[in-house]
């Protein structure tokens, strides 16, 4: 008895003397610290009186505020707000997470470092380094870091920098940089890096294209975004052709307010490597809602020399533009009319003489259709307009034109609606045409002198039209309903003009003479909507469309009969559609014009055939397009022009695009045909998109890349 006794008074010595200590989890505490109470949550807590200290171990979790911080061990100084955590240590900053194996941290300052830890914050961004010191809210000092978007260990690409800051909620940058896959260095130094965090611009670098030519070589192309401020920003591409030189891409976008923004585009490459010369294309854009009923809208832009899109264009219809034009518009809108002062040149990319017909200024008036006061269902309108023609070759001189109109639409018991209307143009030229005058090269152009000339043209006609239509409910075809319309329509023009003789050629305008013209036309159209589950909107279609036109001049001295015109639709569903239309002339001269185009999209692969022709323009090619997502990550496309009158292929194209988690790789092929005494080129391209790194960007290079919708979008 007298040992237990003992026993138990050394137990209670020592108990005395040892730390006070708390050996299963308890409830929080409330912890006061300078910078504020924290609770603590551990399996076992232990304070040190003489130290200030607070020591948890075992599960151990501390909130303040927003901020939590869980490990295996902390240690706490009270009197400092200074904290040690180490094992499995996960710091909560907000909405981000930090985690290492030590984070020193201060609850007072709200500083602190993490060793050799990772930041993830959403949606996908992942940021390492040996040492990141937290300098403010979400905002860190990294030393010898690492930033991706890849969930994988290694990922599948990553930025290394020496020295970087990072804000969790805006951005990263930093110097000293390097561009990895895997754990490979495939870029091993780039001077300065930066990506946005949760924001869709930011300064810095977006991804490198790459490409080569058989005419141009290896091609390189290295965008840099600048974001300049809320309401402007730019992408500046350096680029460089082994076979033509160095150049430069620069797309500037500014917003001064809602109604009011533009942009400024250019290219420029300077062909040290093959002629020495300065080629380029620059091309502006804004838009101005003044007020609601005035607007400005001004769209300019300049080439240096006719071959510029030729040889440095990407797509085909940009590889084959035959003029850049250029205009201002400035107008204003009434309840029933409307002025437009417009500005109107351009640049001929087919002719080196300058025989270019530019407007400097046009200004057009029109009055919509609208009552005589007290008159009785008598409606007229108003077309006028004054132009400046200016060229440096072929007639040039001012055209005042006036086209007022009466009409009254009669509509018996709502069956048809004719509509008789009476006019006159007078049109005003301070030219006369004396004689043509034809070029060596095969340009006729116009010799005039100074004189004043009126045409005078009287109008009369009647158009009548009408539309009967039938519901089918159920309709067919899979379609819970379906509408059939008859449309027909007849327009009766009589003109008669007088001093048409000897007047400038400048537009169509100056070739009215008198007529005695009907022009008749019939369409069937077959509406469709859709049958909808409920809480669903159904899906309405123009499933076909059917017309036919064709006119006839029947005057008494001459009888000419106009091209006979036909355009059909067809589109049984959303996944398949056909359009064609066809211009043929009723003189034996046969087909002059025709287009067809059909679509589909089958599952997983979508298709496009289209067709081409022209007889005046000896145009007859064929254009094809495919797209297949061949598996989840990846996606085919191709596309082909083919000149049937040539038998050639104008340019064909093949790109695979590979999809997955954290970046794409576009790999594209063009290979182009000779063309009008130029050679042929073969090309191949790589583009790539980093998640999260700079927005959806294509493959096409320098002037392709600025006009073709691709390459400069915003980060």
């Amino acid at each position: 008895m007298l040992r237990i006794i003992g026993a138990a008074g050394v137990l209670a010595a020592l108990l005395a003397w040892a730390p006070t200590g708390v050996y299963a989890q308890q409830p929080p505490v409330a912890v006061p610290t300078p910078g504020g109470d924290i609770t603590v949550i551990a399996d076992r807590l232990e304070h040190l009186g003489a130290d200030n200290l607070l020591i948890g171990t075992g599960n151990v979790e501390i909130t303040r505020g927003a901020a939590r911080l869980t490990a295996d061990r902390v240690e706490i100084n009270r009197a400092t707000g200074d904290s040690v955590a180490q094992g499995r240590v996960i710091f909560y900053d907000g909405e981000d997470r930090i985690s290492a194996e030590r984070i020193d941290y201060n609850f007072r300052t709200g500083t602190g470092v993490v060793h050799d830890g990772q930041a993830r914050t959403a949606p996908y961004y992942r940021l390492s380094g040996e040492r990141l010191e937290r300098i403010g809210d979400s905002v860190y000092r990294i030393r010898r870091g690492v930033f991706t978007t890849c969930e994988a260990d290694p990922p599948a690409w990553s930025f290394h920098v020496g020295e970087a800051t990072a804000d969790l909620n805006s951005y990263v940058y930093g110097t000293n940089a390097s561009f990895w896959i895997r754990n490979v260095p495939v870029i091993p130094w780039i001077p300065f890096f930066a990506a946005a965090i949760r924001r869709e611009r930011q300064t810095g670098f977006l991804f490198p294209k790459f490409g080569q030519s058989s005419s141009k070589g290896f091609g390189a192309e290295i965008p840099f975004f600048w974001a300049i401020s809320d309401s402007q920003d730019a992408t500046i591409a350096p680029l460089a052709y082994e076979r033509r030189g160095f150049g430069l891409n620069a797309d500037y976008r500014y917003v001064l307010s809602a109604e009011n923004a533009g942009s400024l585009k250019g290219f420029y490459v300077r062909e040290a490597a093959k002629a020495d010369d300065d080629r380029g294309w620059i091309g502006g854009r804004h838009d101005w809602n003044i007020t609601p009923e005035l607007t400005l809208k001004a769209d300019v832009r300049s080439v240096t020399d006719d071959d510029v899109f030729k040889d440095y264009g990407d797509p085909l219809k940009q590889r084959s533009e035959q003029r850049v034009d250029s205009n201002i518009f400035l107008s204003r809108r009434w309840t029933s009319w409307n002025l437009v002062g417009n500005a109107f040149w351009y640049q001929d990319l087919t002719t080196r003489r300058p025989v270019e017909l530019h407007r400097l200024p046009e200004i057009t008036l029109t009055g919509v259709r609208q009552p005589v006061p007290g008159a009785g269902g008598l409606l007229w309108e108003l077309s006028g307009s004054t132009t400046r023609f200016v060229r440096d070759v072929g007639s040039d001189g001012t055209r005042i034109d006036a086209n007022p109109r009466l009409s009254r639409p009669i509509s018996p018991d709502g069956l048809f609606t004719v509509t008789p209307f009476v006019g006159g143009r007078a049109t005003a030229y301070d030219r006369r045409v004396t004689g043509l005058h034809t070029s060596p090269d095969g340009i006729v152009t116009e010799e005039t002198r100074d004189e004043f000339r009126m045409r005078r043209i009287l109008e009369a006609g009647a158009d009548l039209e009408s539309i009967a239509s039938r519901l089918y409910r159920p309709g067919r075809w899979g379609f819970d309903a379906l509408l059939h319309t008859v449309e027909p329509r007849v327009n009766y023009t009589w003109a008669d003009a007088q001093d048409a003789d000897r007047l400038p050629n400048f537009t169509d305008l100056d070739r009215v003479d008198d007529q005695s013209r009907v022009e008749y036309s019939l369409t069937n159209r077959i509406r469709g909507r859709s049958k909808a589950p409920a809480g669903t909107e159904p899906v309405k279609l123009e499933v076909l469309r059917l017309m036919l036109g064709h006119s006839i001049d029947v005057k008494s001295d001459e009888r000419r009969s106009g091209d006979a015109v036909g355009d059909l639709i067809v589109q049984p569903s959303q996944t398949v559609r056909f359009r064609g239309t066809v211009r043929h002339d009723t003189h034996g001269e046969g087909v002059r014009v025709a287009t067809t185009d059909v679509s589909a999209q089958i599952a997983r692969v979508g298709t496009s055939v289209g067709w081409r022709y022209s007889e005046t323009q000896d145009v007859s090619f064929l254009q094809g397009a495919a797209t297949a997502d061949i598996t989840p990550n990846l996606v085919g496309r191709v596309s082909t022009n083919w000149d049937i009158r040539d038998n050639r292929f104008i340019e064909n194209r093949y790109a695979m695009d590979f999809r997955f988690q954290c970046y794409a790789l576009t790999v594209e092929y063009v290979s182009r045909s000779r063309e009008g005494g130029r050679g042929g080129e073969n090309e191949i391209r790589f583009a790539v998109n980093l998640l999260g790194v700079g927005g959806p960007i294509g493959s096409s290079l320098g002037l392709g890349s600025l006009t073709s919708g691709g390459g400069t979008s915003s980060r």
